[in-house]
Parts: structure tokens; C-alpha cells; sequence
């Protein structure tokens, strides 16, 4: 009976010390309402004790820099910033999207895997890049400060804000600090490694817009191939879903598998060997008439225009050529295949242009400064965040939608920083195939099965160049 009773009172102890706590936590979030740092306009706009489902945190929303543009627009820079009760020391910025416009939930989840940034103990912040819009509404740019914030600013301005918020919050500064974003979050974390060399310990850079303007003058131009050989619709447009049907686009995915599926050592849907893979849709032509699933010549021709590099009119390579890959006819995700021009939700599907001139946009962007300022894909001197001990790790797939796109890159990150463990693989899975893992290898090695062993589980495959 006395274990009986000693057991429930201790229970009920902790549990009037852990309420205590969150009683402490919550009054210690709360009063950061009334914050006020040196130097900066800050406004607190929100500060909620967050507890239930998510780790137990305070939730900081509020924005500083607070000013009218040139263009009669008020302008400031906004964040969110999440302080969890349990801190494990460290720092992270959320990198944006799009536009930016909005501040996104401060979670941290980016190449994290299962477990966010968040749920880690990392303060995690996220911010709008200094300006209010959607997604893609690029009206800011008529004011300096605002396109500079954009381009750069606000990642530098967001991450000093931020840490001394957590020195102030927790009463000591963030042992490491480190950055993970995707898109355009990516082209944040190149700014941030290229311009900002002392900012971060540690950076995840996915699929970085890093050069925008010739990748979507690409995009462009392959669109247009397209319609050159599409028929003219009732609206006298051409039609898309003319160029290439349902039949003629699977039977580009099967000639793909068929040349290039098996040359990372498992026939499964997917391929890992990209550098071997050498379809020619040519190939796929048909001899006399079209008929089965043979391609009219018109249309290997164009296939093969799609993946081959865009050049300009000297023959000069403007943007290189994009991945043969298994989603590329594939409209079951968010982003559509390049080859499916004919879906709304691709942005070259307004595009019904019969003609193109490469040289015309190039000299465009030449004289973009704000592009200039944007591209991240010329500065490559990154001594300074090396020397200090700096890490960056970057990704990007290659099967945009349907592929590997869960893993945690962050765990092997903190390794490296903090261990000097480097990591040779990345264990990623996803729901496109629910029982398999593939390790994700440092480039140019690929993944490929060992000839051995359950080719679901990455423990069967190494890393090859």
C-alpha cells in the first residue's frame, strides 16, 4: 500500500511540477508582448503559448522595419518565430517560397524527415522576405528597399533579429545556427553561404531558384516547340492536347524505363543512373504512318528539342538541358511533367506563342537589375564560411512529382557541424512507394543495387560513380 501511495504521489507531484513549468512558460512568452530591442522598430504582434499536438513553444509573430514605399505601399518585414519550452541550443531559419509575401508557419521541416526542426528544439524562424502579396506578385519590386529585402536583405536582417530575440528569451545566445530551405528558400541559403558568410553553421540548400530568368526562358522555348506542331484548336490556338496524347506519352515513359531504367542495377520505375541514361526518343518515330505507339517524326523531334540544352543564335548553350526522368508525362502532383504542357496548373500553359527569339530574353535579363541581384549562380568563392567550419549540403530531384522526397538531412547536417562526421548517404522513402528506401549519394556517385538482398531497402544498394 505505502509503493501505492508513494507512486501516486509522485505522479502527482510531476504533474503539478509540469504544470507549473508551462504556467512558468507561458507567463515568459506573454511577456514578450511588450519587447523592445535596440535598434530595432519591432512590433509584437502575437505572443502565444503553443501546447497540445505540436512540441509545447511560444509562438512570436511580429515585423520591424516599418515604412512607406516609393510607391505609397507600407512595407515591412515580417517573421514568425517559434521557441520551444525544451531548447536544445540551436537556431534555424526557415527559407521561403515563391515570392515570399507571407510568413509561413516556423516549423523547420525541410529535408528534417519525420521530425521537423520544431520538434528537434530548434527556435525556428520563417519570414515574407519584406513585403505583403501572393505567391508570385512581383508588384514590390517598384520599391528599392523592398526588392532588395527580397534579393537579399531580409535573410541577414530576419537571422540578427532573430538570434537576439532568443539570447533574450532563453538568456544565452544559440550555440549553432543553421538554415534549410527548398526553391526559393534554397536561393536564400545560397545568398546566405555567397553574401553572409558568418550567419550560419550549418546550410540545407533544395532545388534553389538560383537562376530563374533563363530557366523559365527554357521553359518557354520548349513550350513553343510544342506548339508549333500542335492543331489549331476552335479558338485558332494551338492545341496542346493535340501534340502529344495519353498513348503517345506513355509510350515516351515506357521507351525511357526500357533505355534507362535498369542501369543503376534494379528494373523499378525509377532511375538513379542519370549520367548513363541515353534515350534518344528518335527512336520511337514510326517507319510509315503512325499507328500502335511509334511517335510521328514531328514528334520524337520535339521530345528530343524538350531535353536537349536552349541555345541562342550563335549555338552558344543559353540554359542546359533539363533530365530525362520518370515524372515527366506524370499530372499527379502539384507540379505537372514538363512534357504536359496541356495542364493548367503548368505556368508555360498560357504560352501559345508559334515563335521565339532566345536572344531577345537574354539580352532582357542582361539588363534586369533586379535579376542580377537574384541569381545566385555565379559567385562561387566561399572561403570565408568554409574557414570558419561552415557545412552546406545541397539536393534536388529528379522526379518531380511521384519520387524519394522524404528524408532527413538535417540529422546528418548537425553531424557534420557539430561532429565532423561527414555523411555519405541519405536514407530517403516516400508515398509514391510506401515499402521502399534508396540512399541519396553525394554527387556524382548514384545509388545502385549490390545484386544482393531486398531491393526495397536501401541497405541493399551503394553509393557508385
Amino acid at each position: 500500500m505505502r509503493g501505492l501511495m508513494f507512486g501516486a504521489g509522485t505522479l502527482a507531484l510531476l504533474a503539478m511540477n509540469c504544470a507549473a513549468a508551462q504556467a512558468r512558460d507561458e507567463q515568459a512568452c506573454v511577456s514578450l508582448s511588450g519587447l523592445e530591442l535596440p535598434g530595432y522598430d519591432l512590433r509584437i504582434e502575437s505572443a502565444k503559448h503553443v501546447a497540445g499536438e505540436e512540441p509545447p513553444h511560444c509562438l512570436l509573430t511580429g515585423s520591424f522595419e516599418h515604412r512607406t514605399g516609393v510607391d505609397g505601399v507600407p512595407y515591412a518585414i515580417g517573421f514568425g518565430l517559434a521557441l520551444p519550452d525544451d531548447w536544445s541550443g540551436r537556431f534555424l531559419f526557415q527559407g521561403g517560397g515563391g515570392l515570399n509575401g507571407s510568413v509561413r508557419p516556423p516549423i523547420g521541416a525541410t529535408a528534417a524527415g519525420e521530425k521537423s526542426a520544431l520538434e528537434r528544439g530548434f527556435a525556428v524562424v520563417s519570414n515574407d522576405g519584406g513585403h505583403k502579396g501572393e505567391s508570385f506578385d512581383a508588384s514590390f519590386k517598384k520599391d528599392q528597399i523592398a526588392a532588395l529585402n527580397f534579393a537579399q536583405g531580409s535573410v541577414d536582417k530576419v537571422t540578427r533579429l532573430a538570434r537576439a530575440i532568443v539570447d533574450k528569451y532563453y538568456g544565452t545566445p544559440a550555440s549553432r545556427s543553421y538554415f534549410a530551405g527548398c526553391s526559393t528558400g534554397g536561393r536564400e541559403g545560397m545568398i546566405a553561404v555567397q553574401r553572409y558568410p558568418d550567419l550560419f553553421d550549418g546550410i540545407i540548400v533544395g532545388a534553389p531558384a538560383m537562376r530563374t530568368g533563363r530557366s523559365n526562358m527554357s521553359l518557354a522555348a520548349k513550350a513553343v516547340a510544342m506548339n508549333r506542331i500542335a492543331a489549331k484548336g476552335a479558338d485558332g490556338l494551338p492545341d496542346r492536347m493535340a501534340a502529344l496524347g495519353d498513348s503517345d506519352r506513355e509510350s515516351i515513359l515506357t521507351g525511357l524505363l526500357e533505355a534507362c531504367d535498369g542501369l543503376d542495377g534494379a528494373e523499378d520505375g525509377m532511375i538513379f543512373n542519370m549520367a548513363a541514361c541515353a534515350f534518344d526518343p528518335r527512336k520511337l518515330a514510326c517507319e510509315g504512318e503512325k499507328g500502335g505507339t511509334c511517335l510521328t517524326v514531328e514528334q520524337a523531334e520535339v521530345v528530343a528539342e524538350t531535353f536537349a540544352p536552349t541555345f541562342d543564335a550563335s549555338g552558344r548553350a543559353a540554359y542546359p538541358a533539363f533530365p530525362y526522368d520518370t515524372g515527366i508525362v506524370s499530372e499527379a502532383d502539384t507540379i505537372p511533367g514538363i512534357l504536359r504542357v496541356d495542364d493548367k496548373r503548368n505556368r508555360q500553359f498560357r504560352n501559345t506563342a508559334l515563335d521565339f527569339d532566345v536572344d531577345a530574353i537574354l539580352a532582357a535579363l542582361d539588363g534586369d537589375p533586379h535579376q542580377h541581384l537574384i541569381d545566385t549562380n555565379g559567385w562561387t568563392d566561399l572561403g570565408s564560411f568554409a574557414g570558419q567550419g561552415g557545412r552546406i549540403m545541397f539536393f534536388h530531384g529528379m522526379s518531380d512529382p511521384g519520387g524519394l522526397d522524404q528524408f532527413d538531412m538535417l540529422s546528418e547536417l548537425v553531424e557534420w557541424v557539430e561532429n565532423g562526421v561527414v555523411p555519405d548517404r541519405v536514407v530517403a522513402s516516400g508515398s509514391a512507394f510506401p515499402e521502399r528506401t534508396r540512399p541519396l549519394c553525394p554527387y556524382p556517385a548514384y545509388a545502385h543495387y549490390s545484386g544482393s538482398g531486398d531491393a526495397e531497402n536501401a541497405a541493399s544498394f551503394e553509393c557508385r560513380q
